[in-house]
């Protein structure tokens, strides 16, 4: 299959939205929709207004626009094209398909962090790696999703989101060992709790979270596990501090000009830490790092070459992560395995790529 071929021929989002005749409303405010609105601004389509859903109207401005509800703005609009500016997980998600029956809809997909956008141009730009990547997955289901998730970039059309109703599922022996676990980006401790849950053969668990707050929670949440060692420091691909914007979410990230953070990489913390005298072989990675999942991996290439683990990393970030960070792993070795899977999630976050060791 050729994927280029079959990408060519779709319509651009931002070609669509400045050749609409109707007015264009954001549908949602915050930071996200400043994103889309300076986006779309610089690309010369004009935007007529501002809408949110029932609850989120209490009378104020956003960017100068006077927020409305949805029949408000049908009463003022009439028919417009809406510009989709916020996240929605799970069940919430169902209200677009309300949306979609009386307006277009449209949703760029903007990067979280960094410039650059995954759109058609970049896509097109990326054609023998998007090959080479495709030919590498290694289960149908990573192959339809990549498509669709591609289809959707360049698109901005939610339905290529939700057509893949596989779900969410490890390949079989994913994450099952009785070596270290590595949780870059543990957040509450939710994923530790996850992970032990799943896999209870585990020697230790070694959790990362820089984020203040975040790390009082991982700590206060995971007690009650055996062998979890909480550390609040940055993975990234050197030792020593950085920059940090904490805010007390997931969405805290290293940045150039902030607090400084102690930063850690995967090599040199395994190489002084470890369960016993005998050392730790790591046995599983996961990487949810806000931006900096590619520095992650870059100070793991030592242990990613002497044991092998199974690594799971987020894919949606920075606008190159789809197409670049399944590659990189996979120069380390080109034995691993490549699988794609996706949470129910609009736009298109938490993705992530499944890199099963070539162990299994």
């Amino acid at each position: 299959m050729n994927i280029c071929e079959e990408l060519l021929p779709l319509p651009c989002v931002y070609k669509r939205l400045a050749a609409e005749k109707r007015p264009v409303l954001l549908y949602g405010m915050g930071n996200g929709a400043e994103k889309i609105y300076s986006v779309l601004s610089d690309k010369g389509i004009k935007i007529s207004g501002v809408f949110a859903s029932e609850g989120f109207v209490r009378g104020q401005s956003f960017l100068g626009y006077r927020v409305m509800s949805l029949e408000e703005a049908e009463a003022v609009f009439g028919d417009f094209a809406a510009v989709l500016c916020f996240a929605l997980e799970g069940d919430k998600t169902r209200i677009l398909a309300y949306i979609k029956q009386r307006h277009t809809l449209y949703s760029p997909n903007l990067p979280v962090y960094g410039e650059g956008m995954l759109d058609r141009e970049y896509i097109l730009s990326q054609s023998k790696k998007i090959q080479r990547l495709y030919d590498c997955l290694a289960d149908n289901l990573s192959k339809e999703l990549f498509v669709s998730l591609l289809k959707y970039n360049i698109t901005g059309e939610t339905d290529y989101l939700t057509e893949n109703k596989s779900g969410y599922f490890y390949p079989k022996g994913f994450f099952m060992h009785n070596k270290r676990h590595i949780d870059v980006g543990a957040y509450n401790g939710d994923t530790v709790i996850e992970y032990t849950a799943l896999n209870p053969f585990y020697s230790d668990v070694v959790a990362f979270e820089p984020d203040i707050i975040n790390y009082k929670k991982l700590k206060n949440n995971t007690a009650h596990l055996r062998d979890v060692i909480c550390e609040k420091a940055a993975v990234c691909d050197r030792e020593g501090n950085a920059g940090f914007y904490a805010k007390g979410s997931r969405s805290s990230a290293l940045q150039t000009e902030s607090e400084g953070i102690r930063t850690v990489t995967i090599d040199g913390y395994c190489s002084q830490r470890t369960v016993n005298a005998t050392g730790a072989e790591v046995g599983s990675i996961k990487i949810d790092a806000e931006g900096a999942d590619r520095e992650v991996l870059q100070g793991a290439v030592n242990v990613i070459y002497r044991n092998r683990p199974d690594i799971m990393a987020a894919l949606y970030h920075r606008a190159s992560d789809l197409i670049d960070l399944p590659l990189l792993i996979r120069s380390y070795d080109y034995k691993y395995k490549l699988y794609l899977r996706k949470k129910e999630y609009v736009p298109a976050w938490d993705v992530f790529l499944l890199a099963a060791s070539p162990k299994l």
